[in-house]
């Protein structure tokens, strides 16, 4: 039996990300062994890091949600992350006056994008994990993420035309929107 080293894996797993799968297929067949702690780290790895790329673009820019909608649960927004290729995160608080004055832009610019890309309202009173997940501590903060990951915060209160050339960028970097 061959037990695993952590310069081993590191190793093993930059193989993998090049296609070369050695280490797994010994696993599989039994002729290595890893700690349950190592199994835990390299499945998060492999979920992470090692997708193959045509699961990425499988994701579709988002045909699911019309206009913007408000969540009530971490697992509503990991619903959106597995149908929608772009989403808009915007996390406010109820007695949050710049988050009052900016939800009709935000919903206003959902309306007209919104067979393109998510828009998502979650409220930090009542979801808090969902803040705690990308670090916000300041309300309104627009979280944007494509392909998974986001990939920028916008901290504060943004008039439609700044917002909408905004949302318009995105989409266009993700290819969601011809130009």
């Amino acid at each position: 039996m061959l037990y695993a080293s952590w310069r081993f894996i590191e190793l093993e797993l930059l193989n993998l990300a090049k296609g070369k799968n050695f280490w797994c297929l010994m696993v599989e067949q039994g002729e290595a062994e890893v700690e349950p702690e190592l199994r835990e780290v390299l499945n998060r790895i492999t979920v992470e890091f090692v997708r193959k790329p045509s699961e990425t673009r499988s994701v579709k820019c988002c045909k699911a949600f019309a206009g913007f909608k408000s969540i009530r649960s971490y697992e509503e927004l990991t619903d959106a992350l597995s149908r929608c290729k772009v989403i808009f995160v915007l996390i406010t608080t109820t007695f949050c006056p710049y988050c009052q004055m900016f939800k009709p832009i935000f919903a206003r610019v959902a309306k007209e994008f919104g067979g393109m890309a998510a828009f998502i309202e979650a409220n930090a009173d009542y979801v808090p994990e969902v803040a705690e997940e990308f670090g916000v501590y300041s309300t309104p903060t627009t979280i944007t993420i494509v392909d998974r990951k986001a990939v920028d915060a916008v901290v504060g209160f943004m008039p439609y035309p700044h917002f909408r050339g905004y949302v318009e960028e995105v989409l266009k970097y993700a290819k969601c929107l011809s130009n």
